[in-house]
């Protein structure tokens, strides 16, 4: 006979066997599971220290309320400007993909058009018929009949035919009287 016939005939008769058989598998699944968990523990408590981090839950847009939860990290991992905490209100200033820790620099707690400009800059809106499609976060120099307003200006919105853009504080006056005038045109750069 067979050997396979044999083992089978051998584990019909003996019923216990094939219980003994599937609790070994058993066992050795959940004894590889629990090894497999200790070296996890282990590896994470070798990075010392966590610290709670706020973590966006969602692909953020620029005003973009804040979609986030708190997550521990081992503290060589969080940045250093990370927040710790979930701010009780704000939008997002900048693009944040899911999972990245947010910082400081990515949340403005401002509302309104000012919840885009960098600090030292003052936000102006402009209409120049000639500028469409303008996205946030673009960089334009203001011009006003052939003279430079504001070298470098970023623009924080646009609704219908108004373009907001914050300027360093200093031009912010000179720009807000050209665009009074309706001579402001906007350049786009590269």
């Amino acid at each position: 006979m067979h050997f396979i016939v044999r083992v089978r005939i051998f584990l019909a008769r003996h019923g216990w066997v094939r219980w003994a058989i599937v609790l070994a598998l058993a066992a050795g699944v959940g004894w590889t599971n629990h090894q497999r968990a200790s070296a996890v523990e282990r590896e994470r408590d070798s990075w010392g220290t966590t610290v709670d981090v706020v973590v966006a839950s969602a692909d953020l847009e620029p005003g973009d309320p804040i979609i986030a939860e708190v997550v521990a990290l081992p503290a060589a991992m969080a940045p250093r400007e990370a927040l710790t905490s979930m701010p009780p209100e704000g939008r997002v200033r900048q693009r944040v993909v899911d999972g990245a820790v947010i910082t400081t620099a990515d949340i403005s707690p401002v509302a309104g058009p000012a919840a885009f400009a960098e600090p030292g800059t003052a936000v102006v809106g402009v209409i120049d018929p000639l500028a469409s499609d303008v996205s946030v976060g673009l960089t334009v120099v203001v011009t006003s009949e052939g003279v430079v307003l504001a070298a470098v200006a970023t623009v924080v919105g646009a609704e219908d035919e108004v373009t907001l853009i914050a300027v360093p504080a200093s031009e912010a006056p000179m720009v807000a009287a050209a665009a009074q005038l309706g001579t402001v045109s906007l350049l786009f750069l590269p």
